[in-house]
């Protein structure tokens, strides 16, 4: 399509695109005290706009409008085309454990001092 299109009708066509995106998106990523619409949300990680921020790193909670139904640790796996995904190291929910995790051999309950 970009072929019979000239360059700035597709490029206003993107920008739109875009924006529409950001106005219907369902899901946002709050980490560091700002919120983000998620682009694509699956159940190893999400996508989210390539807006000039540092990326995000450690715990973000996953929002449904004002609700929160996922705190995970995430990291950056990749960027392109003016979008960042991110995977789940470890979510809220204890569903999805990364392959290089191993569960200490001395995992135990501590009782209280007496």
């Amino acid at each position: 399509m970009d072929e019979i299109l000239p360059g700035d009708v597709a490029t206003a066509l993107e920008a739109q695109r875009q924006r529409n995106l950001r106005h219907q998106a369902a899901y946002s990523v709050v980490a560091d005290g700002q919120s983000h619409p998620i682009v694509h949300l699956g159940k190893t990680g999400f996508v989210i706009e390539a807006d000039g921020r540092p990326p995000l790193r450690g715990y973000a909670d996953i929002m449904r409008g004002d609700d929160r139904i996922l705190r995970g640790l995430v990291v950056c796996t990749w960027a392109r085309n003016g979008h960042v995904g991110y995977e789940f190291k470890r979510d809220g929910t204890g569903t999805i454990v990364p392959a290089d995790y191993v569960m200490p051999a001395h995992t135990g309950l501590l009782d209280a001092p007496s």
